[in-house]
């Protein structure tokens, strides 16, 4: 039972230091990003579509339940990011944010579907590049991760920015502890 507990206790420790190394590595992608300000994920499509040197589309999808929420498909002119269109627009943005964490990160998806599959579903598209680029659960688990993490930092920085151009109504004491307590909440293991 004990070695047990020890066994549990260093796979912990390694999924924790993992997860910090993925972490300083995300965030040193994002912070090598352009984010406009003030932030608009329209307009960070135009620069990150820019720096890849082809447009990035946004196109709104209602999707089957129970599926994706969201799928980044690439293609030689340009990149198009489906995104579930009835639901919340924050949760968009989340959709959106992982599927450029896709696109930033070089990530190439695995092929699902046969041709006639991909042709029913995106029928202006060559069903090759279809079942490579489609959906986010056809990614390795660790690009998953990569992807979610990205487009949190990215949105997690845009609201950081919108933040340091409001005025605070907390007076300086409160302030600080409203910011211990944001920082411990938002790294409970630091």
């Amino acid at each position: 039972m004990l070695i047990l507990r020890w066994q549990y206790a260093d796979e912990r420790e390694n999924a924790d230091v993992s997860l910090h190394r993925l972490r300083k590595r995300c965030e040193k992608i994002v912070a090598e990003l352009e984010i406009p300000e003030p932030f608009e994920i329209r307009k960070l499509c135009d620069v990150l579509g820019e720096r890849r040197g082809r447009p990035i589309h946004l196109v709104p999808i209602k999707l089957p339940a129970h599926t994706v929420c969201g799928m980044c498909v690439p293609t030689r002119e340009f990149d198009a990011i489906f995104f579930e269109q009835e639901t919340s627009p924050l949760h968009q943005l989340l959709i959106i944010g992982h599927e450029l964490g896709h696109l930033i990160a070089g990530h190439q998806a695995t092929e699902v579907l046969d041709p006639d599959a991909s042709r029913l579903l995106l029928p202006d598209l060559d069903p090759a590049l279809v079942r490579r680029s489609l959906g986010r659960s056809n990614y390795a688990a660790d690009e998953e991760r990569e992807a979610e993490m990205i487009g949190s930092l990215i949105l997690r920085r845009a609201r950081s920015g919108q933040d340091e151009r409001r005025e605070s109504p907390l007076d300086s004491r409160q302030a600080e502890l409203y910011g211990r307590l944001r920082h411990s909440l938002e790294h409970p293991d630091w």
